[in-house]
């Protein structure tokens, strides 16, 4: 090994500059072939140790031996003082791999060797000691929660900034706005084998020793030993860069060291105490790989594992364990899925989502679980998907503040409405309106490490799943898929593992969207091929009648229609006269005498025309109307504008003009058409009637408090066979439509959430600029059955601070929103749509009732029936049924009433005599 210093004489060292800290000096020429050989014996080592990317590293262990080998020689040449300056970046790299790789030489001194044994074996029992003490030893299960942020204080040269180059990247650094992410050097990449390689013996180590706990048997002991690999795992999730590979690898060590199998049969048998159970399951949502999930399913394990998970729903912890392993085990196989719907799993996750409206964190594992379930799923198990209403469940979390719920609420419906025989489903839930807010709202290149598990990209069998979303029909599907291709580019760029995306064809379809008129999509879709490094293709704006006729010959082309792209030149065919274009002239004068291929080239046509934007000629916005009564009439917008039909003047239209002007040659189109005029003399007018027919009940809210049970009151509603309306762009982007207003005259019903201060900005709104003030008087107005939903913590300001013209609500009876008796508050809302309860008392008795309470006194009474509210407001009115029935002030009831108190909710009324002063909440 001196063999190298006997070759040439050793010359004075040369002073380099200053090292940064912590950094180790340069070898001498003996040390230094004892560095290479490090290089090697590491590389050997990972290779026999973790079969994680093992190929990478024997390429980089070459390169970066023959990279220090070059330094030697360029520190003996004398040019090499001209150059010291420019190349100290490099050198202070390549020495930092020096001091990360080597090891004291077996001729140094044996106690500088021992000191270091001695101190890395203290730092490693001074790390299991923080994740002991960190853990339970009392019996009582105290774990953390998943999300927690855990710091990376070991000594890596990944996680000191200090041993990382001043201009290295951040890890999700934005490309398209802040330019490319770096390669990694050859030396990072043998950093980061190095550290893969360390984390994984010390963790292994600290498994070990926790397993060890677990064996002796005790309650006590098994819960600390559990809480110790939960730590690990957790922090092994959040490594830097490597989480993936560390994590995958110690959840294969868990399972060949058969600690899997004793976490398992922890948490099934029927013996197990419940915090014992508890600790397991931490860990077992953790260790859920690929390889451990086909072990669950190949053993046998699966249903009396989902039969324990189902049991888990006495508190928050314990609904969100479960739904984190039931989420996990969503990703086996689609066969898997179907069974586990079999076992009630769905039902089970749906239950959870009513019962947890409160516990963020519990809807978050909800929405990760349905994502899952929706890409996992076939065509039986979609056929349960739709039978449970999962659609409109996920419209609850899709409206929940977490951005994590949302976004995989989004993924998950858009998942369902790419296939055919869901997309009347999703549709009517409405989620689908909520997708496109949401991404315009984000930005997927910072949004991607959101999630520790999540952070460091999806495996390679969850995005061949996510493909053909990108080719659905769906504008969402395709919008939200090339989203989170964005987001996966910019980690796996990081990672070194873009190859992923050329193995599963995602190039191809990326630069399908890029290029369509598809303004959401093609924007990510452009990022996401920016941030891999391929040309973004030429886009197509959405302003089809400003197509150019080289814009046209290239969406000729790209819809497979190559060889009559010429034929389009020749004729000069712009985007105004493709809009125009007719079968016969595609046959006679674009010589396309296939009948098949003219019938295929007019279908792509017709969903061009559909999806076109005629903004710029569109005035009336004729296209929105057409396109709210059936997406097929829009075909005709561009022809009906051309010969200068709008809105207005639809109604005068006849058949004969239908036909001759319009186009219209299916008498079908005509028919709708017909059938939405009819009737009708204004376009206002046609406009309510056809909403009409698609409103039941219209929902108002105050965004900022009342949204979550707004959305739930929507899903309730909808599953009991209304059709609700709700304002979705007043939950993320608050932007209002005077057609709102439309929708309140359509409707029969009219719900008023009321949440706490959610009147507040109506105190002296006599100018009616606060939309919630808009929407009761416009409800007042058309004389709609105005039915307020009272939060539990909602009390009425006095009655003086309210608008005049809307003041009469503090005397509208209502229905007091208990979480706990959900079903019971939601029938009493039916009786009230259904007209069994008045919502309003008469003005005469009111007066009766009131100078009654004054003479006795002003004394408050209070009725309740089997539990109780929180208490309601001062001011309080009765039903005429109710006040027939009071005598001398004091309230009775029937026996059928006394009966419906028992079978829904009490009755509470609180009576404190100022005028107008009875109030009914059921």
């Amino acid at each position: 090994m001196d063999s190298g210093a006997a070759i040439r004489p050793r010359r004075p060292p040369i002073a380099l500059p200053p090292p940064p800290p912590r950094s180790a000096p340069p070898l001498s020429d003996n040390s230094q072939q004892h560095t290479i050989d490090e290089v090697s014996a590491t590389s050997l080592a990972l290779s026999e140790s973790n079969p994680v990317r093992i190929n990478d590293i024997a390429t980089t262990t070459a390169t970066c031996s023959n990279a220090l080998t070059r330094q030697v020689s360029t520190v003996e040449d004398p040019c090499f003082l001209a150059h010291v300056k420019s190349d100290h970046t490099t050198a202070s790299a390549e020495i930092r791999l020096q001091q990360s790789l080597s090891t004291p030489c077996p001729d140094s001194s044996g106690d500088v060797a021992n000191k270091d044994d001695q101190s890395s074996t203290s730092r490693k029992e001074s790390e299991y000691r923080r994740f002991k003490s960190e853990g339970s030893s009392a019996g009582v299960c105290s774990l953390p929660a998943p999300e927690m942020d855990v710091t990376i204080d070991d000594l890596s040269p990944i996680a000191d900034p200090r041993s990382s180059s001043p201009s290295r990247l951040s890890l999700f650094q934005d490309t398209v706005t802040n330019g490319p992410l770096t390669k990694h050097s050859h030396t990072e990449q043998v950093m980061m084998m190095h550290t893969l390689k360390t984390k994984l013996s010390k963790y292994q180590n600290f498994i070990d020793k926790a397993f060890e706990h677990i064996a002796q048997g005790s309650d006590e002991q098994i819960i600390e030993g559990c809480t110790i690999v939960a730590k690990v795992m957790t922090k092994a999730w959040m490594f830097p860069k490597i989480s993936h590979d560390l994590s995958y690898a110690l959840c294969d060590f868990l399972r060949d060291q058969n600690y899997f199998d004793s976490l398992i049969m922890n948490f099934i048998k029927a013996q197990t105490c419940e915090p014992v159970r508890l600790a397991c399951g931490r860990v077992l949502e953790e260790c859920l790989s690929l390889n451990n999930r086909e072990y669950v399913v190949n053993k046998g394990y699966l249903k009396k594992l989902i039969a324990t998970a189902e049991k888990l729903n006495k508190n928050p912890e314990q609904q969100r364990m479960s739904l984190s392993i039931m989420e996990s085990l969503f990703k086996h196989s689609t066969a898997t899925t179907y069974r586990l719907i079999e076992y009630g799993v769905l039902d089970h996750i749906l239950l959870t989502c009513k019962r947890a409206t409160d516990t963020p964190i519990t809807l978050r594992h909800a929405a990760l679980a349905l994502a899952n379930l929706s890409l996992y799923s076939c065509s039986e198990a979609k056929k349960k998907i739709i039978q449970k209403k999962v659609p409109d469940w996920l419209f609850l979390l899709a409206s929940q503040p977490d951005d994590i719920t949302r976004y995989y609420a989004c993924l998950a419906i858009c998942m369902l409405g790419s296939t055919k025989e869901m997309e009347t489903a999703v549709n009517k839930s409405g989620t689908l309106a909520l997708v496109e807010p949401f991404l315009l709202a984000h930005q997927a290149i910072t949004f991607a490490g959101d999630h520790y598990k999540h952070s460091q990209g999806r495996p390679k069998e969850w995005l061949e799943r996510l493909l053909p979303m990108l080719k659905s029909k769906c504008r969402e599907a395709r919008s939200i898929a090339a989203f989170h291709f964005t987001m996966e580019a910019t980690i796996k760029k990081d990672q070194q593992k873009l190859e992923v995306f050329q193995e599963i064809g995602a190039i191809a379809a990326l630069k399908e969207i890029a290029s369509s008129p598809d303004e959401v999509a093609a924007k990510f879709a452009s990022e996401a091929l920016t941030v891999i490094g391929e040309e973004v293709p030429y886009k197509l704006t959405q302003q089809v009648p400003c197509w150019t006729i080289a814009d046209v010959q290239y969406w000729v082309k790209k819809i497979g229609f190559e060889s009559y792209a010429d034929a389009f030149a020749k004729h000069m065919v712009d985007g105004d006269l493709l809009l125009l274009l007719t079968e016969k002239e595609l046959e006679q004068d674009l010589q396309m005498s296939s009948a098949l291929l003219r019938k295929r080239f007019i279908r792509e046509l017709e969903s061009l025309k559909i999806a076109a934007d005629y903004g710029s000629v569109d005035e009336s916005q004729l296209d929105q109307f057409l396109m709210s009564l059936s997406p097929e009439l829009s075909v005709y917008t561009y022809q009906m504008l051309g010969m200068g039909l709008n809105r207005s003047l639809l109604p005068s239209l006849t058949d004969e003009m239908m036909k001759t002007v319009c186009g219209m040659h299916n008498p079908i189109h005509r028919l709708k058409l017909r059938q939405a005029l009819q009737d009708s003399k204004h376009i206002d007018d046609i406009e309510v009637a056809i909403l009409s027919k698609q409103i039941d009940v219209f929902i108002s809210y105050r965004r900022s408090t009342g949204n979550q049970l707004a959305s739930l009151i929507k899903v309730l509603l909808q599953l009991r066979g209304y059709k609700v309306f709700i304002d979705v762009d007043k939950l993320y982007a608050g932007k209002f439509d005077s057609s709102l207003l439309k929708n309140i005259q359509a409707a029969k019903h009219f719900i008023l959430v009321l949440t706490p201060n959610s009147l507040d900005r109506l105190f002296n709104d006599h100018n009616c600029e606060d939309w919630i003030h808009k929407e009761l008087r416009c409800a007042f107005d058309y004389h709609k059955n105005v039915i307020p939903i009272f939060d539990q913590h909602f009390d009425f300001p006095a009655d003086t601070d309210l608008p005049a013209d809307i003041r009469h609500i503090t005397r509208y009876n209502g229905v007091r929103w208990v979480h706990d008796y959900q079903e019971a508050c939601m029938d009493k809302v039916e009786r009230f749509i259904k007209g069994e309860l008045n919502r309003t008392p008469s003005i005469g008795q009111q007066q009766t009732s009131v100078t009654s309470s004054a003479s006795s006194g002003a004394q408050q009474r209070k009725v309740s029936a089997r539990w109780s509210i929180a208490k309601t407001t001062q001011k309080c009115s009765v039903t005429r049924q109710q006040h027939s029935e009071m005598s001398n002030n004091h309230f009775t009831s029937t026996a059928s009433e006394k009966q419906r108190n028992k079978q829904y909710q009490p009755l509470v009324i609180d009576v404190n005599l100022p005028p107008n002063s009875y109030r009914v909440y059921y």
